[in-house]
């Protein structure tokens, strides 16, 4: 599985300057300084301050209460970092017999686990979780991936599972010391190297305190992989701590009732995507996704993507943009075809991306909107950036508060742009319309009352110039 998000960086910034300003280029950026906020500032909304011990009561009543500790000796599991092949056959074998006696939580002690082996030419294994059953790492225990030069691999998959727990301590891929021996095709992409998979139509999975980092590939990598249609279900990402992965944070490729939330997702950079969370289901079906009170930061691709995924939430999330030069897309990017929520969020850019200062990018293309779904975007606040849309319907903008930021809508129909407040120095950049259809009312221009004519059955356009 190989996701192709799209590759039309450059189209936004292309589209937007046939009707921009003349000094489209003079745009301020905020003064004060938006650093990400420390692990004790009460406005981070997940707080963590380092590795985490695992979770004290499981939300499943099909996992067994009994607790089984894995005895290292006895099974002969180094955990000094060393002889990965020996440590991946032997845990294994102590979580296989665990199930097997009947124990539902197994815990493994700290220590420093390096693991992977042969699976097959192109994917590196690693550990395999059973039904009914958490695996709770000590608060300082690590399980890393060791180098290798696959094109794939899952440190800790989940396949076809249910009713599964993962929680506390570190996972660790091998991005650091990968190495990208090419494939019989040539391709050296190696982007599908993941921390935690979970594939198959598993449901009720959860995966909680746990920090997750340098994956070659994903984080935590959802997807349906049964066919088309397929998903997995019923799934929580709660309070962890994803860090310099490499292509994403999280990306779901077919994942039904999926909750995401309390958790810091940052430093994604290195190949395409790049971003916190990406929704995109190829073949499969993403639907019912919660995406709340995250805290995102130096995403490089940008912090969340909806290529396609219905039903989407997103609310109460910090995401904060800054570095010269080092973002792609803006903090959150959809396209058409999919619809969501945005509500309640806090966007900041200090730094202006490849695609313009767009705190809320919708892309497009020439076809047909057949969605029928009304995307909402309302009551987010928006600092040193605006929204930009185009070539869509079904929209409402309501109740914003951009802080020289801008609203951009070119060639929609249905759209409703209604009580939002903008603030800017430069009037052109506050609102713009190119071939609109809808209505509008109680919007504001550095706090008065500014007049939008759009009507429901007439194009209009609008660009006002100092």
């Amino acid at each position: 599985m190989h996701l192709s998000l799209y590759r039309t960086t450059l189209l936004l910034w292309s589209t937007i300057t046939f009707f921009s300003c003349k000094n489209d280029t003079d745009i301020p950026v905020i003064e004060s300084s938006n650093t990400p906020l420390s692990s004790t500032d009460p406005n981070n909304p997940n707080r963590i301050p380092g590795t985490m011990s695992p979770v004290d009561s499981l939300p499943y009543s099909q996992i067994p209460t009994n607790t089984y500790t894995i005895e290292l000796e006895r099974w002969e599991i180094p955990n000094d970092r060393k002889d990965p092949v020996k440590t991946t056959d032997n845990l294994q074998k102590a979580i296989d017999w665990a199930v097997t006696e009947g124990f539902g939580q197994i815990r493994l002690p700290a220590g420093h686990y390096l693991i992977g082996k042969y699976g097959n030419d192109i994917y590196q294994a690693g550990i395999e979780l059973h039904d009914n059953m958490a695996f709770l790492l000590d608060k300082n225990a690590i399980i890393e991936m060791a180098p290798n030069n696959k094109w794939n691999y899952c440190a800790i998959a989940v396949t076809e599972k249910s009713h599964v727990v993962i929680s506390g301590g570190t996972i660790l891929g091998d991005r650091e010391q990968h190495e990208y021996t090419p494939r019989k095709d040539g391709a050296t992409t190696h982007d599908e190297g993941h921390l935690i998979c979970i594939q198959n139509e598993s449901t009720y999975i959860t995966v909680q305190n746990v920090t997750i980092g340098k994956a070659n590939g994903d984080g935590i990598l959802l997807v349906g992989q049964k066919g088309p249609g397929s998903s997995v279900k019923h799934i929580t990402i709660k309070r962890n701590n994803l860090v310099d992965n490499r292509r994403q944070g999280v990306s779901i490729v077919g994942g039904t009732d999926v909750l995401i939330e309390k958790n810091e997702i940052h430093h994604t950079s290195g190949t395409p995507p790049q971003f916190g969370i990406d929704v995109e289901s190829l073949s499969y079906k993403s639907e019912d996704i919660t995406i709340r009170n995250n805290y995102f930061h130096h995403n490089s691709g940008g912090d969340i993507v909806n290529t396609d995924g219905k039903k989407v939430m997103i609310e109460n999330n910090i995401l904060l943009q800054g570095e010269d030069g080092k973002y792609i897309d803006g903090p959150i990017v959809y396209w058409k075809k999919g619809d969501l929520t945005i509500r309640n969020n806090t966007i900041t850019m200090t730094s202006v991306s490849a695609n313009n200062w767009n705190g809320i990018i919708m892309y497009s293309n020439d076809t047909p909107k057949t969605n029928p779904a009304t995307t909402f975007i309302y009551e987010n606040t928006c600092n040193n950036c605006g929204f930009y849309m185009y070539k869509g319907a079904d929209l409402v903008i309501r109740d914003n508060h951009l802080k020289k930021g801008h609203l951009v809508f070119s060639e929609m129909d249905n759209l409703t742009v209604e009580n939002n407040i903008v603030e800017h120095p430069n009037k052109c950049w506050a609102y713009r319309f190119l071939d609109v259809k809808g209505s509008a009312k109680g919007n504001t221009y550095n706090g008065e009352p500014f007049d939008i004519p759009l009507s429901p059955n007439e194009s209009w356009d609008g660009c006002w110039i100092n």
